[in-house]
Parts: C-alpha cells; sequence; structure tokens
C-alpha cells in the first residue's frame, strides 16, 4: 500500500485525492472500488467519506474535474522558448497528449453514464482550450518568420494531430510525438518529383494553354 497521505487543508485534500484516484477511474469508471480507490489515494476508506458523500460522488467528482484541470498550461509555459523549434513542439506535443488523454479516457468510460455526468461536452472549458493554444503560439512566434502559415494556425492543425493520436478509433496505429513533429514541420513528401507543382505553377501552365481553371 502506498505510504499515507500528511495532513492537507480540505480543499488540498479534496483536490489531491481526485488527482490520486484518477488513473483508477478513467480504467474502471463507476465500478472502481472504495477499497481501490482509498489505496490509490492512499488514505484510509473511511477518509474518503470525510470528504466525499459516496463512492459514487468521489467517481464522478474525479472524472470531472479532468475538465477543469490547468496543470498542462504550467508545464507549457516552463518550456524553454531558447531551444531548437523542434524541440519546442516535441515537448508541447508530450504535455497535450497527455492533458488531450485525459479527456478523451473520461468520455470513453464515462459514455455509458451519461445520467449521472450529465452532458460531457458541456463540461469542455474552452476558456482553456484557447489559453493553451497562446501559450503554445507564443513558443512558436520566435520561428513565425521561418513558418508558411501563422503560429495560431500551425498550433491548430498540431492540435487536431495531438487529438488524433490519443484517440481510441487510431488507437491500432498510434502517433508518435516524433512522427507529428516531422510531419507538421516537414510534410509527407521527400524530394518533390518533378509531376508535383504548386498552385501557382498549376495555374501559369493552364493560362498559358488556355485552359479554364
Amino acid at each position: 500500500m502506498p505510504p499515507r497521505a500528511r495532513a492537507l487543508p480540505p480543499d488540498e485534500r479534496r483536490a489531491a485525492i481526485l488527482t490520486a484516484v484518477l488513473p483508477v477511474v478513467l480504467d474502471k469508471g463507476m465500478s472502481a472500488s472504495t477499497r481501490e480507490l482509498a489505496q490509490a489515494a492512499g488514505v484510509a476508506e473511511g477518509t474518503l467519506f470525510r470528504v466525499f458523500d459516496s463512492k459514487d460522488d468521489l467517481i464522478l467528482a474525479a472524472a470531472k474535474s479532468v475538465f477543469a484541470r490547468t496543470d498542462h498550461l504550467d508545464h507549457l509555459a516552463a518550456i524553454d522558448p531558447g531551444l531548437p523549434l523542434e524541440a519546442r513542439l516535441l515537448d508541447v506535443v508530450r504535455i497535450w497528449q497527455g492533458s488531450m488523454r485525459r479527456i478523451v479516457g473520461v468520455f470513453v468510460t464515462f459514455h455509458a453514464d451519461r445520467d449521472r455526468m450529465g452532458d460531457l461536452r458541456g463540461l469542455l472549458d474552452h476558456s482553456i482550450a484557447l489559453r493553451t493554444h497562446e501559450v503554445v503560439a507564443r513558443l512558436l512566434a520566435p520561428d513565425a518568420e521561418h513558418l508558411r502559415l501563422p503560429p495560431q494556425e500551425v498550433v491548430a492543425i498540431m492540435g487536431a494531430l495531438t487529438m488524433a493520436s490519443v484517440h481510441p478509433s487510431h488507437a491500432q496505429v498510434p502517433m508518435t510525438p516524433e512522427q507529428i513533429v516531422d510531419v507538421l514541420l516537414h510534410g509527407v513528401l521527400g524530394t518533390a518529383p518533378a509531376a508535383v507543382l504548386t498552385v501557382t505553377q498549376r495555374e501559369a501552365t493552364h493560362s498559358s494553354r488556355g485552359i479554364p481553371r
């Protein structure tokens, strides 16, 4: 059994318990036992019920707490802006994947418990997503002149790729942070074959031949 947790003020104790039991909650959902939850939190079973009204109350509170978490923002803000661009992006994707996995985990585990959980999409805090995009865009800012797209657009693409990498429908072919960053920075082409033309080149060719565009 993990060592007993040190004494904390009520609010901190509640937050610490929610964080500690989350892996069990995402793994077992409403079927998690009180014993499993107490062991994960490092407290006696009776302690749980001095903080939460019931086991179900604890499980639901832990699941819902995922949508309000902002610890990933601190981790993103701690990335050294002096690192090479690729290194910065790898750190961003690793941190972002962890945050997204928790959110996707709630959707997967509790999709059948909507009566108790409520509208899962309604729990998403779009202000946190906006702040995340802003922090990542700032990390891209030193290299903005070298990007083909504005930093905010690059962030949106990176976010979409990162979400796809943790979505259960893509579990058989997961994308690693290295793959995501490589595709983001370099695309999927090696040396472009002669047959691959830019939009401008195609338009110029069609115009010279009188071909409608």
